[in-house]
């Protein structure tokens, strides 16, 4: 499909997609469109070769990747999110969801998931149980009251500073001798 045919509900996103240089939708593999005042995504499911995707500091309140399917890399950090899916996303890599208010996150179909960074999201749990290649997680200031590391041997940098975990669980993680940087 034409960029130009895209039906964008948003100026500033079809700007962005624009910018890009590219004719086709199929051929946009990045799309960097931080701090534009992005306040709707319709249209990027028609951008379905994505593999970078960074709305970074934007109003979005809602998005639907469902059809991004070879999203590796995905930046939503400091946006108004309140409920997100990354369920049709298996070839995800990297998450930043930093500073939004997502509550629940189910990571559990995202196994080659290698670095998830949901800082100040008010969430009370996260299971990543099932994301094995995991080798950075950040968490700060969260409400995290759990967490099971025991399925994530990659895992070298941890950040759970600010959330309600059990000292029991802090002194757990603090055994940990993998960790090349550790802040509870």
């Amino acid at each position: 499909m034409k960029i130009s045919e895209i039906p964008f509900a948003d100026e500033a996103l079809r700007n962005a997609v624009v910018a890009t240089g590219f004719e086709n939708a199929e051929d946009v593999l990045e799309l960097r469109a931080r701090k534009l005042g992005i306040g709707s995504t319709q249209g990027i499911e028609y951008l379905t070769q994505l593999k970078l995707l960074d709305l970074t500091r934007n109003r979005i309140e809602d998005i639907d990747l469902s059809a991004n399917t070879e999203l590796e890399e995905l930046f939503l950090g400091n946006n108004q999110l309140s409920s997100f899916d990354v369920s049709s996303n298996l070839k995800l890599r990297h998450l930043e969801l930093f500073m939004n208010d997502v509550e629940a996150l189910d990571i559990s179909k995202n196994t080659a998931l290698e670095s998830l960074l949901v800082r100040s999201n008010y969430r009370a749990e996260l299971d990543i149980t099932h994301n094995p290649e995991l080798e950075e997680l950040m968490l700060a200031d969260n409400n995290i009251s759990h967490l099971n590391i025991d399925n994530n041997p990659n895992l070298l940098r941890l950040n759970v500073e600010g959330n309600k975990l059990p000292d029991a669980v802090v002194a757990s993680l603090q055994k940990v001798d993998k960790f090349q940087r550790l802040k509870l």
